[in-house]
């Protein structure tokens, strides 16, 4: 059998951290989520994760920062999505492997997550 597929989730708003958090665990992801840029990396240094959902406006690092130093420090390679409110169009994307507008509906959230994995 398959293992779960997991995902950490780094957004400094609660409620779209609680909402992505129970979205993901009801179809089957393991998931963690913090609220920094700084517990993100902690939490890196002890797991693997398959995907990371990184907030760009986030507190200590920004979505950037914290994607330049996955990028350089990681070698299992995860998938890398952006999430946020600041317009698709204003969003640098050359390093990450896709992007989720906020606010999003719940399917068209999960189907994004599922088409990140299935590339």
């Amino acid at each position: 059998m398959e293992m779960a597929k997991s995902i950490l989730v780094i957004d400094d708003n609660f409620d779209d951290l609680n909402t992505m958090r129970t979205l993901l665990e009801k179809e089957g992801f393991e998931v963690k989520a913090t609220t920094n840029g700084s517990d993100a990396l902690g939490l890196l240094e002890v797991n693997n994760f398959d995907l990371i959902l990184i907030n760009i406006r986030i507190p200590t690092l920004t979505g950037y920062d914290l994607l330049t130093m996955v990028k350089e420090k990681l070698k299992n390679n995860p998938k890398i999505m952006y999430i946020s409110i600041v317009p698709e169009q204003e969003v640098i994307l050359e390093d990450a492997d896709g992007f989720i507008q906020k606010p999003f509906l719940p399917e068209t959230f999960i189907s994004k997550i599922k088409m990140v994995f299935d590339e």
